[in-house]
This record gives C-alpha cells, structure tokens and sequence, in this order.
C-alpha cells in the first residue's frame, strides 16, 4: 500500500486579498531549521503544519495541485527535499471545485494507492492527529475515513451526521446556517476504491452554470452508493482555518505570543 499526501492549493485567497504571496506560505509561528549547522527559529509558513502531519503518518510522496498565480509555493518547497518527502505538482487552469482539484491526481494512483488529504490554510492540533486517522483507517477499512473536529460556527464548514456506535457517516451538509450537528470534517483519508467513483462521477457530471462542486456532494453520493464512509472524530482535536481575517488574527496572536 502507498500513501499519497494530496493538498489543494489552487484558491485565488480572495477573503485575504490583497496579498504580495499565496496564503498558504502566511507565516504562522516558527519551527527550528539548520543553517549553516545550527538549529535556529524561522517563520513557519500555514501549510507546513499540514505537511509535517503527513510527513509524520508515512506519506510515500505529496501532490500539491496549484492554480494559475501560485508559483511561489512551487518556488518554496521544490522537490520536498528539506521536508524528507517527494513533492510533485499538479496544475488546474480554471476553478471547477475542490473535488476536480482532487481529482487531477487519479491519473498517476495505484490500486493498491490511499489518499490522505488536508487544507493547506488550516492549523489542525494534536500533532498525532493524522497518525490516529491513519491507524482508524486501518482497523474501520472503511473506502472513506472523515477526520471530524467540534465548532460551534456551523455555517462556515461541512457538518457531519454519524452513528457514534458504528462511526458510519448518514450525511454531510454544507455550510448550514443553523444546525444542531457538533462536528464538522477537517481531514480525511480514502482508498482507490473511492477515487476511481469520485473520477468516474465528475466525468460524466454536469454542474449547473455558476454552481462549483463541493465535496460533500460527492460524499453523499457515495453514501447513496453504498461505499463504507466512517467518521473519526479527533480526541481533542482543533481545526484553525486562517481563510479570514478574524481567523487570521486568532492564529497569529495564538502561535506568535
């Protein structure tokens, strides 16, 4: 089994525009590096956490899907040498959704391939988060695993409706204005299975003018389909998404200070 890292980076960032560089290299924080033989602070960029995560849980390689404008993520991580990892690129021309994002990678899975995926603009805490999300993939052999995390502010993300006895997810809903669900999905990991439905329904889906995919949408579906999709819910997990400004702010007083 190869586990392949896939992050979407190809978001124009316009709730932070104007910005001189891709909202992912924001920094946030600071990690240890070597120079010139010594350990020593520098700024962390957001979508380093997301990284070192999948770097921890094992990941074979990282796929960064970019967008027109988005070069300087490229320029900043390379190859992947200093992360440990190989970094490849893909690249989607115009914005049709996170799912066809998503899905620029089928091409180059295995069979045998699992994807492991995260926001490249978000914080998500425990460290062991995605190594526990790994290890529930392995015992619930589900086609897909959804990292859940508790809000309070519903409307601005993906709620999830599950049994708590046997994990399996009934539901998404997007973005609701008002719900009485406790936790929404940040991560989650899916094997080929899954992939090849989510490729093979975009191919021959036609979205209505205007309207981008979501990928809840395609969650539902394979609900609908009767493909195995689980929740785990992360022990004392925290999701910070720094897309805002208000949530930018919570971020830099909460890993500056």
């Amino acid at each position: 089994m190869g586990l392949i890292g896939l992050i979407p980076a190809a978001g124009k960032g316009t709730r932070l525009h104007p910005l001189p560089f891709s909202k992912e290299l924001y920094p946030i924080g600071y990690h240890e590096v070597v120079v010139d033989g010594e350990k020593k602070l520098r700024p962390k960029v957001v979508s380093q956490y997301l990284v070192n995560h999948m770097t921890r849980m094992g990941v074979e390689k990282i796929i960064i899907t970019l967008g027109p404008g988005k070069s300087d993520i490229m320029d900043y991580y390379g190859s992947g040498r200093t992360t440990g990892v190989p970094i490849v690129y893909n690249f989607q021309s115009v914005a049709r959704g996170m799912p066809y994002a998503l899905d620029l990678s089928f091409p180059w899975l295995k069979s045998d391939d699992v994807v492991v995926f995260g926001m490249s603009d978000t914080i998500i805490e425990p460290e062991n988060a995605f190594v526990d999300l790994k290890k529930g993939f392995e015992q619930k052999k589900p086609d897909l695993l959804l990292g859940l995390f508790p809000t309070n502010n519903p409307k601005k993300f993906g709620m999830v409706d599950f049994d708590l006895n046997s994990t399996l997810v009934k539901t998404t809903i997007d973005k609701p204005q008002n719900s009485k669900l406790t936790h929404m999905w940040g991560c989650c990991m899916w094997n080929y299975r899954f992939a090849e439905f989510m490729h093979e329904h975009l191919q021959s889906y036609q979205p209505k003018e205007g309207k981008e995919v979501v990928f809840g949408d395609v969650i539902n579906l394979a609900i609908e389909k009767k493909l195995k999709v689980c929740a785990q819910p992360v022990s004392e997990g925290r999701y910070i998404d720094i897309g805002t400004i208000e949530d930018l702010d919570q971020a830099l007083k909460q890993f500056h200070l």
